[in-house]
């Protein structure tokens, strides 16, 4: 598990980052188990439930990819009628993010694999240096 302080607040930030690019009103990164590594939101949401929520929606997604043999899972995407919650990939760690705004929801998905590569590398210790805007092009 992130013990580091200094890795904590980078990956703080990067959930910050996120943020402001996108309509997302809640950020968290999770091991697959389901332990809250770091979590940001810009309105009041329960970092636990959303924690415990992932968890359950990670372990439906990899048997899904499982069974059907699609290869390691790379992102889920949960619909509703006035928002989603996305899971992406980030190593041994897990991305969430969750919307009231499906307007921009494709813009979303592509900030959030991106940032995801980005937060494996700061955690693994590949790139921890290199903070700051991501190009999403």
């Amino acid at each position: 598990m992130v013990e580091d302080p200094e890795i904590k607040k980078k990956i703080f930030q990067i959930l910050r980052e996120i943020g402001e690019y996108t309509d997302l009103e809640a950020l968290a990164v999770i091991n697959r188990e389901g332990m809250k590594i770091s979590f940001f939101a810009k309105k009041g949401a329960d970092p636990d439930l959303l924690s415990a929520i992932s968890a359950a929606i990670l372990s439906t997604g990899e048997k899904a990819v499982s069974i059907n043999e699609h290869g390691e899972l790379l992102e889920v995407l949960v619909r509703g009628e006035s928002g989603f919650t996305i899971l992406t990939n980030a190593g041994d760690y897990i991305l969430i993010g969750s919307s009231l705004e499906l307007n921009s929801m494709g813009l979303t998905i592509r900030v959030l694999r991106k940032y995801a590569h980005k937060l494996e590398e700061i955690i693994c210790g590949d790139s921890a240096e290199d903070l700051g805007p991501i190009n999403v092009d």
